[in-house]
Parts: C-alpha cells; structure tokens; sequence
C-alpha cells in the first residue's frame, strides 16, 4: 500500500505517531537509487515516545518544583523547549552560574526588565506569559 494510500484510509499498521516521518533511500540495481517518505519503523516510534514521555514527566517535575517556589519560570520554559543551561548561556550570552542563579525565585525576582525581556524573546513569549507561566 502506498503512503498516500495510507492517509486516506486513516491505517497506521499499529504506528505510534502517524505524522513521524522520514525520507528512505532505497537502492535497485535494475533502477538505481530511488526515494520514499514513510513512517518510522515501530521500534524506533517506541522509543520516540519513550524520549517524550521523560520529557513530560521532566516538565511535571519542574511544575511541581516552581508552585513549591523552589524553581523560577526560566525552568519551566527550558525544559518546555528542552533546552540546556549552555545553550540558554550562550544565547544570553552570559554565564552559566547566572542563568543557574535566575532559575531560582530569589534570582529570577531580582531580574532587570532588558533581561525579562531577552529571556522572553529567547523562548518566543511575552514577559508576562514568561512572568507568569501556565503551569
């Protein structure tokens, strides 16, 4: 059956996520190289979802850890876009420590509006959803 056969009769063959898709490349020694997007093989959808799965439980964690007031919003909005402190430093340009420092309450409460507004930027929010997140 083909992919576009595929679409139009809703059938997946049991695949965990339909809209995961890749390119093949497969080779024929009558016509050489050819191309077809299809989905993933189930194994790897298995552990695709098992990545998003932990990637959940890491954002309900860090839920859980900014209403007990020991984590700041910028937490939250890492693990959302699953980002790391280096990453997060480098595109704030400034150092490690401080971006540790400003994912605490004390820190993130202390923080300048250009900074407010950088970390926003960086996450693709308004200040005020970066203020007060929906948790």
């Amino acid at each position: 059956m083909h992919q576009e056969e595929k679409q139009n009769t809703g059938e997946t063959d049991g695949l965990l996520y339909t809209y995961n898709r890749e390119l093949f490349y497969h080779f024929d020694k009558e016509k050489g190289f050819s191309r077809e997007i299809d989905y993933q093989v189930p194994a790897n959808q298995t552990i695709i979802k098992q990545s998003w799965d932990a990637a959940e439980q890491r954002l309900d964690e860090v839920r859980s850890l900014i209403r007990a007031g020991k984590r700041s919003p910028i937490a939250y909005y890492m693990e959302k876009t699953l980002m790391e402190i280096p990453i997060l430093a480098d595109y704030m340009e400034m150092g490690k420590w401080r971006i540790r420092k400003h994912m605490k309450p004390k820190g993130f409460n202390k923080l300048k509006p250009e900074i407010l507004e950088k970390y926003a930027s960086i996450f693709g929010i308004s200040v005020d959803a970066l203020k007060n997140p929906e948790l």
